[in-house]
């Protein structure tokens, strides 16, 4: 092989190199996990299998008859280790901000606004690195005590 043909081969190498370099790369879509919460205060899937650091975009849908100023559903994920207790009663009387309250605020890893009957919310966010268990709970008063909560595995 001549030495002209040697370097033709090493540029046009050089030059795919580049291309493929130069790529942006394209990051998979979310997975999405549809939730339908109900008039019966529950949220139809109580646990969510994830791997640590997925995209994950939940999608809830309010089912039922109700207005909304009486009867609406959020999706609150909470950082591990929060009191999701203690979380729902400082939200209880924050309609102003969808019932997460400002003080707690810090505790939420991903929420939705609030659905009302018919509705459909959904939030899209990358799921902890550390593996566990992370709460999520509808920050609608009375909903939490009456069951409406879940648990994010995280592996």
């Amino acid at each position: 092989m001549s030495m002209l043909t040697l370097s033709l081969v090493a540029l046009m190498l050089a030059g795919f190199g580049t291309t493929i370099i130069d790529r942006p790369l394209e990051l998979p879509p979310p997975r999405t996990v549809h939730l339908v919460a109900t008039e019966e205060m529950k949220f139809d899937i109580t646990e969510i299998k994830a791997q640590a650091g997925e995209t994950l975009r939940i999608v809830l849908r309010a089912k039922g008859t109700l207005p909304k100023t009486v009867m609406a559903h959020n999706f609150v994920l909470l950082k591990a280790g929060t009191d999701a207790q203690a979380f729902v009663n400082a939200s209880a009387t924050a309609r102003a901000t969808g019932f997460i309250a400002p003080a707690v605020s810090a505790e939420v890893l991903a929420s939705t606004p609030l659905a009302g009957a018919g509705e459909t919310v959904q939030v899209t966010f990358t799921v902890p690195s550390k593996p566990g268990r992370y709460d999520f709970v509808c920050s609608f008063p009375g909903h939490f005590a009456s069951g409406m909560r879940g648990v994010l595995t995280v592996r």
